[in-house]
């Protein structure tokens, strides 16, 4: 794993639990995954992912 995943899994866990709305850890790795690579992370469950800012999600179902 990329220290950068990481840092933006800690990041991510983190803004989440201030705002009381987390997601599960597999989701939150997946997340950081797509997130620091700045890629699109396709996915039919948008209501987990779409809490993450600055990940951009896309529905392909």
């Amino acid at each position: 794993m990329h220290q950068d995943v990481a840092l933006e899994y800690a990041e991510i866990r983190a803004d989440l639990a201030s705002k009381g709305t987390p997601i599960g850890n597999n989701d939150l790795w997946i997340a950081a995954h797509a997130r620091s690579s700045r890629h699109t992370l396709v996915t039919n469950n948008l209501k987990e992912f779409k809490r993450v800012t600055g990940l951009e999600v896309e529905n392909w179902v």
